[in-house]
């Protein structure tokens, strides 16, 4: 049975112990493990999507320098790596790594160890249109 469907804030049905166990985006379930050790992060048997943020200058920006400067900046390991404190998301900067601490580099959710099970998007063709009605179906039976 499914008691809740909240991508929002997925972590809090967790905490405040509404559910025992969910379905977390992975900067979520990162924060969730730096709040509370007792959880336990895991990976389906079958896998699970790959995560990933990006950063992208639209080709018809009107500041494309300024967008070059601050992508330089943010990417500064220094600054980097302030940014995966605060954030805990997975940070793809190897030398921002380098400045993490060994707790950091442990949260299971930002540096899963079994990379074998994740994988990345696909284009799904018209199975998505099932996919996007059984997903509906499935929240608005709750």
């Amino acid at each position: 049975m499914i008691k809740k469907f909240d991508s929002d804030s997925p972590k809090t049905a967790l905490l405040d112990g509404d559910v025992d166990f969910g379905y977390v985006w992975g900067g979520e379930a990162a924060r969730l493990w730096e709040e509370n050790k007792k959880f336990k992060y895991v990976l389906a048997e079958e896998g699970a999507h790959m995560f990933f943020d990006l950063l992208a200058i639209p080709k018809d920006a009107t500041h494309v320098d300024a967008a070059h400067l601050f992508i330089d900046y943010i990417l500064r390991p220094e600054v980097s790596a302030q940014i995966s404190a605060e954030f805990p998301y997975t940070n793809p900067n190897s030398e921002a790594r380098k400045l993490l601490t060994p707790e950091q580099l442990a949260n299971p959710a930002s540096y899963p160890t079994d990379k074998r099970k994740l994988d990345t998007f696909r284009n799904l063709g018209k199975a998505s249109v099932l996919i996007d009605e059984l997903t509906t179906d499935l929240k608005n039976a709750q």
